[in-house]
């Protein structure tokens, strides 16, 4: 009897981690779903943002497009980005020079993955803690490491921090003033450059 009693312990025990298992599982496909939810939605909108690089403060709005994203500093210095899957523009409008790059080569895949492919937050790791949540993924390009994490309020869900770190330094953005838009012009996140002429 002893015997059997221990048995259908060791069972129940079993039983217990994979209920236990798979409501973790559930859970965490349901984070998984909400902020992929999340970010399609934020397809024409725009929030303010204040970045933080050693010492160094800028200031300005990120705009979210159908696969594309502008970001725009307006201080200290005027500066337009203007990001896609593959390639990005840099726009230095003091100097009226424009700078062209490949972003499948830059940590900055992260946010198109992240943003625009369902498949890829699976692969990343996600934490939820005080009404927060935190999508993190640990990139290495070349001989560089690069610790990328996206920091959500939870209910209701809004993007809020941004943090990179390296080797070198530190970024930090803090979103702020969300805002829903109309449907962006075409022209808005051209990658033709505005000082051509």
């Amino acid at each position: 009897m002893q015997a059997k009693d221990k048995f259908l312990e060791k069972i129940n025990l079993l039983i217990l981690i994979l209920i236990l298992c798979l409501s973790q599982t559930i859970y965490a496909d349901d984070i998984y779903k909400k902020v992929f939810n999340y970010n399609k939605s934020l397809i024409n909108t725009s929030a303010n943002f204040i970045q933080e690089n050693i010492n160094y403060l800028q200031e300005g709005t990120i705009y979210f497009g159908n696969e594309r994203i502008k970001i725009s500093y307006t201080k200290p210095q005027k500066l337009t980005i203007i990001l896609s899957e593959k390639k990005g523009m840099y726009i230095n409008h003091e100097l009226k020079e424009s700078e062209f790059f490949i972003t499948k080569k830059n940590y900055l895949k992260f946010f198109f993955d992240i943003f625009y492919k369902k498949n890829h937050l699976k692969n990343t790791s996600v934490k939820h803690l005080n009404k927060q949540i935190e999508i993190g993924e640990r990139i290495q390009l070349e001989n560089s490491f690069f610790d990328i994490n996206l920091t959500y309020e939870d209910d209701p869900i809004k993007l809020r921090r941004l943090k990179i770190v390296s080797d070198e330094e530190t970024i930090q953005m803090g979103f702020f003033d969300h805002r829903k838009e109309n449907a962006f012009n075409k022209k808005f996140f051209s990658m033709i450059d505005p000082y051509l002429n």
